[in-house]
């Protein structure tokens, strides 16, 4: 099963999208089904009493979890209810508790995973990840070597190994804020990422087809807009962007059910391009942008893969038909430029692995290389477009070589997973690639230490035999699994804590710039971006549930650099978060994160987050002063 097209039950989608209505009437009646009792457990007693609310589909050990209302959270709900009809409030509380959408809190989704949790938590540096950092292949260089003792020759920031291995806290540069959102969509998107060399460009593509790309560097200034009743009202509070009668939302309550119109956009970004792009079927599942930035491609559950120019001025679309035949019918999950922008590969369908010349119009390779969905593809070398990585739902990560592929054998196999993968990144060096997979695991493979496909030709499909039977990543939990790794698991290092559930979930290198690719950052679906020291700890979580609005009480836009507020706000009933995607800009101590807003079991709209680094601790203290406290520990 390949992507999340079918996000939960009761939504259309993309497996089985040709014969869809009948499935879809079910699930129409399904949710219109409701008994006549709402699940409040109320006493009639004179004694103070707390109010509960029975969510069917909490995720706890127990089958029906109650949730305890506080007086001030039970006068909201009865006054909202208050305000309709009788039957209306019956029938809407009704689709509240069914739905989950009461008393699921940020904490107690938390703290119900930590209780489920099933693996060791890595608290002390791992000896294979200490070799990684040491082995010169990441990072700038660290302070084993004690040659170089000259002071100013590493970063500031870098202290002793010892102490940087018992210090509790995350290096000062990564970026340690819930964020601010500074894009919101009334449509879930399925990519973020940075273009350009210098990342001065940030792109998003979402589910009905819009490409938006944004300035990054663009001049913050104060934007003014006219208010009733006449004079003017600051909308942006210093930083840049722009309040239209198209920024509006509007909720009511239709037939039991909520219903709302969002905007269809809006942002604090400075938009340099909004592009519709070609309907394809069910969503765009993937986008790239070459090196330059100059040019992006996405694609779709189709076998055509559209190209378009970044210029602000430039509105074509070059559609690249990966079809030899009229007849060949397939859908395309993931695409990537090669580091020239000369080709394009993309994971298919059924197993297959093709590449696309752009000079020449015409698909140069189709591989039948899985047994499943091709999830996940990549150039290996940034130098070179000979090393090709593909992975698949059969839980195989595989390395293809074009100067002597002449058959559908692979070069070698990246075993590991027990389910299916989600998504491959390369370091760009033709060694290290980093994967994400259902099994709820990242995991760092080197190339070098690839097997051969020898040793799985009696087992070409690796969940089939090691993954949980039936299982359903889009709307099921994971549970405690036989096996933690498939026992010809080859890979150097796996990273725990993330959910890999609901969609394909996505995750990264650090950049080279900055970090020396010495961390592994990832989004997941409980609405946390977990970040990971290659020795294998967690060095920050980030909550996409304490992020700060994109609007302030004022109707203006927040400014992301601003102090982080002291007192999160409360998380909105019902509302969970489902971070897609996650991208760290190569230059700035700044992460960007792409997130689905879900309503109970529902998609509901998407946004954007950036994270700052908004200094050490609850104080606030600056790097300077960090610096100097570390030297005169030093010296003391």
């Amino acid at each position: 099963m390949e992507d999340d097209s079918e996000f939960l039950p009761g939504e259309d989608g993309a497996d089985d999208y040709e014969d869809q209505d009948d499935e879809d009437e079910d699930d129409d009646d399904e949710d219109g089904d409701y008994t006549d009792d709402p699940d409040v457990n109320m006493d009639d007693s004179d004694e103070d009493q707390d109010m509960y609310v029975v969510d069917e589909f909490d995720d706890s050990d127990s089958d029906v979890q109650e949730l305890a209302l506080d007086p001030t959270e039970f006068m909201q709900l009865f006054s909202m209810f208050h305000s309709i009809d009788s039957d209306q409030a019956r029938l809407a509380l009704q689709r509240l508790v069914n739905r989950g959408m009461i008393g699921r809190l940020a904490t107690q989704d938390v703290e119900n995973r930590r209780k489920c949790r099933w693996w060791k938590p890595q608290v002390e540096p791992h000896p294979r990840g200490l070799a990684l950092l040491r082995s010169g292949d990441f990072g700038p260089t660290g302070p084993w070597r004690t040659e170089r003792t000259r002071p100013g020759e590493r970063y500031a920031w870098r202290v002793s190994r010892d102490r940087a291995l018992r210090r509790p806290h995350a290096d000062p540069m990564i970026p340690n804020s819930h964020g601010t959102v500074v894009a919101e969509y009334a449509s879930v998107p399925y990519v973020g990422q940075f273009c350009g060399p210098d990342h001065s460009v940030f792109y998003t593509a979402t589910q009905n087809f819009k490409l938006y790309l944004y300035d990054m560097v663009a001049p913050k200034h104060e934007k003014w807009r006219r208010v009733r009743g006449g004079g003017t009202q600051v909308v942006t509070g210093g930083y840049p962007g722009v309040v239209s009668d198209e920024d509006t939302e509007e909720e009511g309550w239709l037939g039991g059910g909520r219903w709302s119109r969002h905007a269809e956009a809006a942002s604090s970004l400075h938009t340099l391009k909004t592009v519709q792009g070609m309907e394809g079927r069910w969503t765009v599942t993937d986008a790239d942008a070459d090196r330059a930035g100059e040019r992006m491609i996405y694609s779709s559950i189709t076998p055509v893969v559209h190209l378009l120019k970044t210029d602000d001025h430039d509105s074509e679309h070059v559609a690249l038909d990966f079809r030899v035949g009229r007849h060949d019918h397939f859908g395309i999950w993931s695409v990537r430029f090669s580091a020239d922008g000369s080709e394009i590969v993309a994971g298919v369908s059924q197993g297959r692995i093709m590449v696309y010349d752009i000079n020449a119009g015409r698909r140069t390779l189709n591989v039948l290389g899985h047994r499943d969905d091709v999830n996940a593809v990549c150039f290996a070398d940034e130098s070179s477009t000979n090393i090709l990585v593909s992975g698949s739902d059969d839980g195989y990560v595989k390395i293809w070589d074009r100067r002597s592929l002449s058959s559908n054998i692979p070069s070698g196999v990246l075993s590991g997973a027990t389910e299916g993968i989600t998504y491959a990144s390369p370091k760009g060096d033709g060694r290290y690639v980093v994967v994400n997979s259902k099994d709820q695991a990242a995991r760092l493979y080197d190339l070098r230490k690839m097997r051969s496909w020898s040793e799985f030709s009696l087992e070409p499909d690796a969940v089939s035999i090691h993954g949980q039977r039936h299982f359903d990543y889009r709307n099921e939990r994971y549970m405690k699994p036989k096996r933690l790794a498939h026992p010809r698991d080859c890979s150097v290092m796996t990273y725990r804590g993330h959910s890999v559930l609901r969609t394909l979930i996505r995750c990264h290198f650090s950049p080279d710039e900055s970090t020396g690719q010495a961390y592994i950052y990832s989004g997941s679906a409980d609405g946390l971006i977990h970040i990971w020291s290659l020795d294998g700890r967690i060095v920050q979580v980030l909550n996409r549930a304490e992020s700060v609005p994109l609007r302030n009480a004022r109707g203006g836009f927040n400014d992301p650099s601003a102090p982080a507020p002291q007192n999160a706000s409360a998380r909105p009933m019902g509302r969970g978060w489902v971070v897609r995607d996650v991208a760290w800009h190569a230059r700035e101590p700044t992460l960007m994160s792409t997130c689905w807003e879900v309503e109970g079991r529902f998609r509901d709209r998407g946004s954007v987050a950036k994270h700052e680094w908004k200094g050490l601790g609850k104080g606030g203290l600056k790097l300077e002063d960090w610096v100097e406290k570390e030297q005169a520990e030093r010296a003391g």
